[in-house]
């Protein structure tokens, strides 16, 4: 295959998979729904900025991280400045997390998502009012769990097959 159409074809899927966790995002959750939802871009986001590093960065994650602010945040910058802390922890642990298979991929995940949304609520915390409650945090297992279903779907995507246990 031509070494451009590559290219273009990496582009189209990380952008594609972005626009629909935008999308994703946009759908109406209600009761716990709302509460329990994974972060479906901060999970794209942290998704091709393990796999594809010199295209989805820092700048990626804080223009998606000013777009959900700017749909759902009471502080702009608020998620942006949590999206670009995990994108970067990521690609410093990017070589570790490459390593692991699905499932303890998403357990070195989990610390990582839970600090973005321990940035998201300190910096609402600071900037605005002390929250009433802690529910901020329970999307973290939600996105966790989304985060192992991605990994182990692209590991049996590539043909590696589903971790086998010894």
């Amino acid at each position: 295959m031509n070494d451009s159409l590559q290219h273009a074809g990496g582009w189209r899927r990380i952008l594609g998979t972005l626009a629909l966790a935008v999308l994703i995002e946009q759908m109406p959750w209600s009761g716990w729904g709302l509460v329990a939802r994974p972060d479906f871009l901060l999970v794209a986001v942290l998704f091709w900025a393990l796999h594809q590093p010199a295209r989805v960065g820092f700048a990626t994650a804080f223009l998606l991280g000013l777009l959900t602010d700017f749909q759902d945040g009471p502080v702009f910058g608020q998620h942006a400045i949590a999206y670009v802390m995990a994108a970067y922890l990521v690609q410093f642990l990017r070589l570790r997390l490459l390593q692991f298979e699905p499932l303890r991929q998403a357990a070195q995940m989990f610390p990582i998502l839970l600090g973005a949304q321990l940035v998201v609520l300190l910096v609402g915390w600071l900037a605005v009012n002390p929250p009433a409650g802690l529910d901020i945090l329970i999307p973290v297992p939600a996105s966790t769990l989304l985060w192992y279903l991605v990994a182990l779907f692209g590991r049996i995507w590539h043909g590696k097959g589903a971790p086998h246990r010894a």
